[in-house]
């Protein structure tokens, strides 16, 4: 017997074992740091009128969320020119209340800018490893597939810094009149990226505003099959006659048209374990004030117990 031989062999199959294994797996589970279940998280930008870090992080972590969406953006809660001071403070503030920064929302677009770096270098060392990307434009292009052939540059050199520090990128599916406003926009523009590094941030609502019968559910299962679907953002909504048209209004959860006992039997099926931003788009919590406060926050309670539910209902 050729004992170096077998044993040669035995760790050729064992290897490519290994990397099959690791090829089935879902995108999040690459993350060493991957959440075992979902983490159900306040998107910052629904607190804006709080801009000390400690009392945003008491407010989060009162309110029985799980994490952060922080915004990293212009106007946001950290401001990009100043992510490599604040984001840290932010960061600590979260994490020692209870409501640690599972994802950030950015306005990235290109690797060329310079503040783009700053933002993925900071939130990298810090064990973030998650953002959301910026949306597109269509820059007066009639064609589709031609305005993603000339994105793909650009999201190839950003795919290739979200590797460099570990980050996963997640594009926002926001219904209306930009590029992206479908899943099936969403996975034209990121099929040729690895999806450990870029993907989709599935907003359900969005999606079901430009799909509401069949589309939404179409476009969640090929995204979901390339491993794209990583971080979600969850809200409602109902259409309403407006003049002479039909508007979507966003509304409390389970008061609108999402059909969410599909959509989280969906999110079982996949297993998935990211973060899941909530988002509150109606009534004052379009333009919050400090006077509203408590109004604000019982609002966010009440529509928190009740996914809290729908999770539990799913097995989630």
């Amino acid at each position: 017997m050729n004992t170096d031989h077998d044993r040669r062999g035995f760790l050729k199959r064992a290897t490519c074992a290994i990397l099959l294994n690791t090829a089935l797996k879902p995108a999040s589970s690459l993350f060493s740091d991957a959440p075992k279940k979902p983490v159900v998280c306040l998107f910052s930008k629904h607190l804006a009128w709080i801009k000390d870090y400690d009392h945003l992080a008491e407010s989060t972590a009162s309110l029985g969320f799980d994490g952060t969406d922080l915004t990293v953006r212009p106007g946001g809660h950290v401001l990009p020119e100043r992510v490599e001071q604040d984001l840290p403070k932010a960061f600590e503030s979260l994490k020692r209340a209870g409501a640690p920064i599972a994802m950030i929302t950015t306005r990235i677009q290109d690797a060329r800018d310079p503040v783009t770096r700053s933002i993925l270098k900071t939130a990298s060392s810090l064990g973030i490893r998650r953002y959301r990307r910026d949306g597109e434009k269509w820059e007066g292009s009639r064609d589709p597939i031609k305005r993603i052939a000339e994105l793909q540059t650009r999201l190839s050199e950003l795919a290739a810094m979200n590797k460099e520090y570990g980050l996963f990128a997640g594009i926002h599916n926001h219904s209306g009149f930009e590029l992206g406003a479908t899943p099936w926009e969403v996975y034209e523009l990121v099929k040729a990226q690895d999806a450990r590094w870029m993907g989709s941030n599935f907003d359900v609502a969005h999606a079901t505003i430009e799909g509401g019968l069949g589309g939404w559910r179409s476009g969640f299962r090929l995204l979901a099959a390339a491993s794209r679907i990583q971080m979600l953002a969850l809200k409602d909504f109902f259409w309403t006659k407006q003049g002479d048209g039909w508007k979507p209004e966003f509304c409390p959860l389970g008061q609108g048209m999402v059909d969410f006992k599909t959509f989280f039997g969906y999110l079982k099926e996949i297993g998935f374990a990211g973060p899941v931003s909530m988002h509150f788009e109606y009534g004052k919590h379009n333009r919050p004030q400090p006077v509203d406060e408590p109004e604000l926050l019982a609002e966010i309670r009440r529509d928190l117990a009740r996914l809290r539910s729908w999770i539990r209902d799913a097995q989630l």
